[in-house]
């Protein structure tokens, strides 16, 4: 018999959010019978999704699967006071429409990401005694501050006392927690949360896309005017501040061209013009290529086709403690790593022998990494993509994510009952 589980995530599909998806689908693959309780579809434009409404609850199925709207006010943009409106409408909203989904299904699992997801739950479980599990997918207030919003004043000592006073109930009340990577449950620990009630789950990816090798795309190094023999270390993703992306475009300045390393970037973002001009400045552009967004289909092929796939984070507290969900999808398409970051995302790879790693804050060392990679040889860097494919069904796949995740709920529902 399928038992009841109500899943809690402000974001769930149409929205293209990911792990937010795949771990409702995945505890149902796995014989949960789960039912979802999410907002109306508005991110990452904060403009509601066509065939919706702001102010209206409602029930579909999605894939199978229950899925309980309930109201928000509908904002995604830098405007501080839109966004906590946003967190704060919901949370209101899917605690009054939906404490009734949390009490029948008897257990519930939070998407933890904003903090305020848990307060339906958190009602619940004051009310009825209904366990639930909450699965941290970044540090609060930290991620807040840490995304240029309220960054001084006496508002951001108001924000941080409200935001950490609830994060710390949200654990509290949590019958489990879960954290994405090693350090972040030090963290938690430091912040008063017992070690016994903390486990380790990393996300996983979209396997059906990044879950196989893949074919290389040759059409992207004829684009580019390359051969094989040109050494392609490739960077795909946000082009933003957080990425701190211009440390290779200097390590690329330090590289002569005759030693034929080519840094390739797919994506964009907000640093992207930023990051074209420095180029232009530092006169790498014959090695240094933009080449913008590409369709999510092609991906894979043009993953392929690069020799070495770089991670790049700038350099704080919040981000050392972190799992970057680039990181679990290269390492499940069996590539080679460097990781140009400090903290868990640089040591979790370099621990399995998957990469190499470099400091954000020095473009020498990355230029240097990058000279070794080269000189790494295709055979070596094969190894080491298919050491980081181990990593990844060892530790981070869905298969293994789920069945941890089950372990938990399920701990936590006997626990609930005794």
């Amino acid at each position: 018999m399928r038992e009841p589980l109500c899943y809690v995530s402000q974001v769930y599909r149409p929205e293209n959010v990911g792990v937010a998806i795949w771990v409702a689908e995945e505890l149902e693959r796995i014989g949960w019978d789960v039912t979802v309780l999410t907002g109306v579809p508005n991110y990452p434009t904060g403009v509601v999704a066509e065939g919706y409404r702001a102010d209206h609850a409602s029930r579909e199925v999605i894939r199978g699967i229950e899925v309980r709207r309930t109201p928000l006010y509908p904002s995604h943009d830098t405007n501080p006071l839109g966004r906590m409106l946003n967190y704060t409408s919901w949370a209101l909203s899917s605690t009054y429409y939906g404490l009734g989904d949390i009490r029948r299904a008897g257990l519930a699992v939070v998407h933890s990401s904003p903090v305020t997801a848990n307060l339906a739950p958190m009602v619940a479980r004051l009310l009825f005694g209904t366990p639930y599990v909450t699965m941290i997918m970044d540090l609060w207030p930290d991620s807040v501050f840490q995304s240029g919003f309220l960054t001084s004043g006496p508002l951001r000592r108001l924000a941080d006392l409200l935001l950490s006073s609830f994060a710390s109930w949200s654990y509290r009340l949590a019958s489990h927690v879960t954290v994405l990577s090693p350090s972040m449950k030090q963290v938690l620990v430091d912040r008063g949360v017992p070690a016994e009630k903390i486990s380790l789950v990393y996300n996983w990816v979209d396997e059906s896309l990044f879950g196989a090798l893949a074919e290389p795309d040759p059409s992207l190094r004829t684009e580019l005017g390359l051969t094989d023999d040109d050494f392609v270390a490739m960077y795909a993703g946000a082009h933003g501040i957080a990425q701190g992306l211009g440390v290779l475009v200097e390590a690329a300045a330090l590289l002569d061209a005759s030693e034929r390393i080519h840094l390739v970037t797919l994506g964009d973002g907000i640093d992207g013009d930023r990051l074209r001009a420095l180029a232009d400045e530092l006169g790498v552009t014959d090695r240094v290529h933009f080449l913008g967004r590409r369709p999510m289909a092609a991906m894979p092929g043009l993953l392929a086709t690069a020799d070495l796939q770089v991670v790049c984070i700038a350099d704080t507290p919040l981000f050392r403690v972190n799992m970057p969900s680039k990181i679990p999808s290269l390492l499940a398409g069996g590539h080679p790593l460097l990781v140009v970051a400090a903290g868990d995302p640089a040591e979790v790879v370099t621990a399995a022998d998957a990469g190499f790693s470099a400091s954000p804050n020095d473009p020498a060392e990355v230029a240097a990494a990058l000279r070794r990679a080269k000189a790494a040889g295709a055979d070596m860097l094969r190894e080491m993509g298919e050491r980081g494919r181990d990593l990844y069904e060892r530790e981070m796949s869905a298969a293994i994510g789920g069945a941890r995740l089950t372990e938990i709920l399920h701990r936590a529902k006997r626990k609930s009952v005794s």
